[in-house]
């Protein structure tokens, strides 16, 4: 399983990937899950600090060698990496 974690104004963000699907986590709840394709967008929004909401977006693009994930906030990148896919 594939992953990027980042913690972004008192939340965990995480993004996993195993064979079959992928999913957005917002402390340690999934938000979104979609099977698995060349793209993938997943989003949420979530409260962060004291009334303060942002719109969580994990990205996920494969190609046949390598695969990029990155997670944003309110359309901000806050966390990438970049995998190579045997």
């Amino acid at each position: 399983m594939k992953q990027l974690v980042t913690n972004y104004r008192g939340a965990n963000l995480t993004i996993e990937l195993d064979q079959n699907e992928c999913r957005l986590l917002i402390n340690g709840l999934v938000r979104e899950q979609r099977e698995l394709a060349s793209a993938i967008t997943l989003s949420s929004t979530v409260q962060t600090d004291y009334e303060w909401h942002e719109f969580i977006q994990g990205t996920i693009t494969r190609s046949d060698d390598s695969l990029t994930m990155v997670l944003s906030a309110n359309n901000v990148e806050i966390a990438r990496q970049d995998f190579s896919v045997p």
